[in-house]
């Protein structure tokens, strides 16, 4: 390397955006020979300019780019985003999110009962639950302040429809209502008065359901 014609370089990690922020300094004018690349493993960054060529290691592995866009002639600065490589985690979170779910409200049928597996005893009788509703999923608090910050206009387009499957809004409680059986991944959110305690309870105690 040309003592006389350094290259500055500097890389900091954006984690909340996964990206890379290069910042490079030269000491002439870019030329057309000015070249910048990304090693195949993501993890350095070299850059080659009147002769001299120097290297850093990048604070996060990014997406393998041969060749980076250098600024047109005549300025000394030269600066990238380097959007980070996708890791096994993001890949895991997306096979999560996108995992159909077992069953929604739409799948049940109204009316239909409700009993325990082991023992086949009546939970809840039959035409007592007359609409299902979906729960909402575990950040749905997220999603109302979203919401609520971000409220749209009603432009009329029609999605009452699909506010009526759901078990809440951004301005409701979610609370068990009589004849409105709730559900979600895993459980069900019944009303008090549609369940038949006493009888279910005798069940599961003497069954050890």
């Amino acid at each position: 390397m040309d003592a006389s014609h350094p290259i500055f370089i500097y890389a900091e990690l954006l984690s909340n955006i996964r990206q890379v922020s290069v910042a490079c300094s030269l000491q002439t004018p870019v030329s057309p020979n000015t070249r910048a690349s990304i090693s195949s493993d993501g993890q350095l960054l070299t850059i080659n300019h009147d002769g001299v060529e120097t290297s850093v290691r990048l604070p996060g592995r990014v997406a393998s780019i041969k060749q980076l866009p250098v600024q047109n002639p005549g300025t000394k600065n030269l600066s990238w985003r380097l959007p980070l490589a996708p890791t096994l985690e993001d890949h895991l979170s997306r096979t999560q999110e996108g995992q159909t779910v077992p069953w929604s409200a739409s799948d049940l049928q109204p009316e239909s009962p409700i009993t325990c597996r082991t023992c086949r005893a009546a939970i809840v009788e039959s035409s007592t639950i007359k609409v299902w509703k979906d729960l909402p999923s575990e950040n749905w608090a997220e999603m109302m302040e979203f919401w609520h910050c971000h409220k749209p206009h009603n432009h009329g387009h029609g999605h009452d429809s699909l506010t009526t499957s759901k078990a809440y809004g951004a301005s409701s409680r979610i609370s068990a209502q009589s004849g409105i059986g709730f559900i979600d991944l895993t459980s069900f959110l019944l009303s008090e008065k549609d369940v038949l305690v006493s009888a279910s309870l005798r069940h599961i105690s003497r069954e050890g359901c």
